[in-house]
C-alpha cells in the first residue's frame, strides 16, 4: 500500500492536464488581445493615412487655375455602396450628400458643355478621376470628384447653376489578407476659388467683389482649450452633460456648474475603422439622471425645451439651464476672419425613442471677445438678414414633424448682415442651439443632436474670403 506522502509527492495526470488547459487558455486569450490591439493600431494607422492624403489632394487641386480644375473623364457607376463611384449616376451626375445619397451635381469634365454659353465646353481639364497609392504598408484609391454648384447668393446676376465649382477626394483603403471586410472610405470637400480671376469675371464672388470660399467647422465633444489649439479627446463611454455656458477658462464642468464651450474644430472627426460601422460606438453626451427618456436610448446630446416662448440665448429657464443651450466655439482667431454674406449648419438629428412630435430648434452664431484674468466673455450675435433677430429657426418643412427611425442629415443656411463680418484675431467664432418651447408638441421633452461622429460629422460651414488652414 503506497502511503499519503507518495501520493503527495507529485501531479496526478489529472492536475497536470487541467494546469495545461489553463495555460494554454490563457496564451491563446492573451495573443487574441495582442492581435486585436494589433489590428486597431493597424486600421487607426491607415486611417490617418487617408485622412491626411484626401486633405493633401485637395489642396493640391486647389492650387490648380480654373481652366484647369476638370476631370479628364467622366468616372464610371459602381453598384458597390463601399465604393466612391456609388455616387455617380447615369447622368453624369455626383451625390454630395453621402447617406442618404443626395444632393446631386453636374460633373465638370472635359469637353463638356458649359451651361449658358451655347456653344462652348471645358477646356483644359487635368484632373484624373482616380488612381492607386501606395504609403509603406497602406494601400488604395484615390478618387477625385469636380463638380459645378450654384451660388444662391448672386441672385439675377449668377442665372445658371454652374456658378462654381466644387471639389470631392475620397480615399478607400485596400483590405489587408490579415483583416476581413471590405473597408470604407474617406473625404473631404471644399469649394473652389480661382485667386488669378477678379470679382467681375469670377462667379464665385460675392455682392461685394470679394473672392468667396467656405470654412468648415466640426462641432466636437472636446470643451475648448483656454490657450487655444484645442486637441480633439476621444469619447469612450456615456458621460454626463458638458454644462457649456462658462468660458474656455472655466473648464469641463458638468451640472449647474459654468464651464467650457465645446470645441469648433477645424478637422473632422476620426473614424479608427472605416470598414466598420459599429466602430466608433455612438456615445449618450447627457447622461444625467434628469435626461434619461424611457427606455433608455438616447444618444449625442439631449437639448431641452426652453422655459418660455421665442429664442433665448441664455436659457430663461432655472432648473438645469445648461440642457437648454448647448455652445461651441472656435479657438482664438489667428487673423481677422471674414465672414461673407452666409453660413450653413448640417447637423444629425431624430426623435427621442422615435416618438411622433415636432420640433424647432434656435440656432445662434456670435462672436466671442474676452478680456481680463480671468477671462470675461462678451458675445456678440450676428443678426439674421430675414426679420433682424439674433437667431435663426429650423422647423422640418411640410408637417413640421421631426424626423425618427433613423439620424437625419438637416441643413440650415443661415444670411446675416453687416457682411462682411469681422472676427478680429484673437476673438473666436461660436455657434450654439436652444429648443423653442411653444414651436415644439408639449410631449417631447428634448431633441437630440448627434455630432462629432465620423459617421455624423456635424458642421457649420462659413462662406468667407479668409479660408484658415485646416487640418
Amino acid at each position: 500500500m503506497r502511503r499519503a506522502s507518495d501520493r503527495e509527492a507529485g501531479f496526478t495526470q489529472i492536475e497536470v492536464l487541467v494546469a495545461i488547459v489553463i495555460l494554454v487558455t490563457g496564451a491563446l486569450t492573451t495573443f487574441s488581445l495582442l492581435s486585436a490591439a494589433n489590428r486597431n493600431t493597424d486600421r487607426a494607422k491607415a486611417s490617418q493615412v487617408a485622412l491626411d492624403l484626401a486633405q493633401q489632394e485637395l489642396e493640391a487641386l486647389r492650387s490648380l487655375s480654373n481652366e484647369e480644375l476638370a476631370l479628364t473623364s467622366s468616372p464610371p457607376h459602381s453598384s458597390d455602396p463601399l465604393d466612391p463611384n456609388y455616387r455617380v449616376n447615369s447622368s453624369g451626375k455626383f451625390a454630395i450628400v453621402r447617406e442618404p445619397l443626395g444632393s446631386y451635381r453636374k460633373l465638370v469634365v472635359k469637353g463638356g458643355e458649359i451651361e449658358g454659353e451655347s456653344g462652348k465646353v471645358v477646356e483644359g481639364g487635368v484632373v484624373q478621376p482616380s488612381e492607386s497609392f501606395e504609403s509603406g504598408d497602406v494601400t488604395g484609391t484615390i478618387h477625385r470628384y469636380v463638380v459645378w454648384r450654384n451660388d444662391e447668393a448672386c441672385g439675377a446676376e449668377c442665372p445658371t447653376s454652374q456658378d462654381y465649382k466644387q471639389i470631392v477626394v475620397t480615399v478607400k483603403l485596400n483590405t489587408p489578407g490579415t483583416q476581413t471586410g471590405e473597408r470604407g472610405y474617406v473625404e473631404a470637400q471644399s469649394n473652389f476659388v480661382d485667386p488669378t480671376d477678379s470679382s467681375e469675371n469670377d462667379p464665385a464672388a460675392n455682392s461685394k467683389g470679394e473672392l468667396v470660399t467656405a470654412q468648415q467647422f466640426f462641432l466636437s465633444d472636446t470643451p475648448c482649450s483656454a490657450t487655444g489649439g484645442t486637441e480633439r479627446g476621444e469619447i469612450t463611454a456615456d458621460h454626463l452633460l458638458h454644462n457649456t455656458l462658462g468660458t474656455c477658462a472655466s473648464g469641463l464642468q458638468t451640472g449647474t456648474t459654468l464651464g467650457a464651450p465645446d470645441a469648433l474644430l477645424l478637422g473632422g472627426p476620426p473614424d479608427p475603422a472605416p470598414e466598420d460601422a459599429s466602430d466608433p460606438a455612438l456615445y449618450d453626451y447627457s447622461d444625467d439622471t434628469y435626461l434619461e427618456p424611457t427606455p433608455d436610448t438616447d444618444k449625442g446630446v439631449q437639448i431641452r425645451k426652453d422655459d418660455t416662448s421665442d429664442c433665448h440665448y441664455v436659457p430663461t429657464g432655472t432648473t438645469n439651464p445648461e440642457s437648454q443651450v448647448h455652445r461651441w466655439v472656435t479657438d482664438p482667431m489667428a487673423v481677422e476672419f471674414k465672414m461673407t454674406e452666409k453660413a450653413t449648419l448640417e447637423f444629425y438629428t431624430r426623435t427621442l425613442n422615435d416618438a411622433l412630435y415636432k420640433g424647432k430648434l434656435c440656432v445662434y452664431l456670435y462672436k466671442r471677445h474676452e478680456e481680463g484674468s480671468p477671462p470675461k466673455a462678451t458675445d456678440t450675435l450676428l443678426t439674421n438678414s430675414k426679420g433682424g433677430t439674433g437667431y435663426w429657426t429650423y422647423t422640418p418643412e411640410g408637417n413640421e414633424y421631426w424626423p425618427r427611425y433613423s439620424w437625419t442629415k438637416v441643413r440650415l443656411t443661415m444670411a446675416f448682415n453687416e457682411a462682411p463680418y469681422k472676427i478680429s484675431a484673437k476673438d473666436r467664432l461660436g455657434v450654439a442651439i436652444s429648443v423653442e418651447r411653444n414651436g415644439t408638441s408639449s410631449g417631447a421633452d428634448a431633441i437630440p443632436i448627434m455630432y462629432d461622429h465620423p459617421t455624423y460629422p456635424t458642421r457649420i460651414e462659413v462662406d468667407t474670403s479668409t479660408p484658415i488652414e485646416g487640418e
